[in-house]
């Protein structure tokens, strides 16, 4: 495991607010396919994900994922759903904090607003100052991972989605800490013995 902090910050979009940060452990159990996939992707990956949390109906999510460079960014949501992805998942990782570009929460808040989510209705200038402030902090650098959950995901589904949506995170974090050539995936691969049911 990584000694290096990991902090969740999560937008709920029925309350209008922002939840974290919460401090995750970088664990790969569960992700050996999702890993695979994204090892074989050469800056993005598009494909569909299983969810399924203990006593739920399984999920088949529909997935987007892209390394911008200085971040990863990820879609989750059900093929046909109305009002926009179910998750967007932002993950800025620390070795990659030094060099992140002046606009990213701008450009990320767009971007939500692009695809049109209740989310980000009326929400735009405090989704978009607590993601620059969270950017611009001073100290040792964390990897964040920003969250939003749409407002219309059915209610059976967040326990499901929330587990995708984190090990989707955990994947993004080593496969863009391999690309750039930290250790950082090794540190965790041990996790990875585990199956994962996406």
């Amino acid at each position: 495991m990584s000694p290096e902090r990991i902090e969740l910050h999560g937008w709920d979009a029925e309350a209008q607010a922002w939840h974290g940060p919460d401090e995750l452990a970088l664990t790969l159990r569960g992700c050996r396919a999702l890993l695979h996939k994204l090892r074989e992707a050469p800056g993005s990956w598009y494909g569909r994900l299983r969810a399924q949390a203990p006593g739920e109906m399984p999920l088949n999510l529909c997935a987007a994922v892209h390394d911008l460079g200085d971040a990863g960014l990820a879609i989750l949501d059900i093929e046909g759903s109305p009002g926009g992805p179910l998750e967007i998942i932002l993950v800025v990782p620390a070795q990659r904090r030094a060099k992140i570009r002046q606009d990213l929460a701008f450009e990320f808040v767009s971007f939500l607003r692009f695809l049109e989510g209740a989310e980000s209705v009326g929400a735009e200038i405090a989704l978009h100052d607590y993601v620059e402030r969270v950017l611009r902090q001073d100290g040792e650098p964390a990897t964040l991972i920003f969250t939003i959950e749409s407002p219309s995901t059915p209610a059976d589904a967040h326990l499901p989605l929330s587990q995708q949506a984190e090990r989707l995170a955990a994947s993004m974090i080593a496969w863009m800490a391999a690309k750039d050539g930290s250790s950082l995936e090794k540190g965790a691969a041990r996790d990875e013995r585990h199956r994962c049911p996406c």
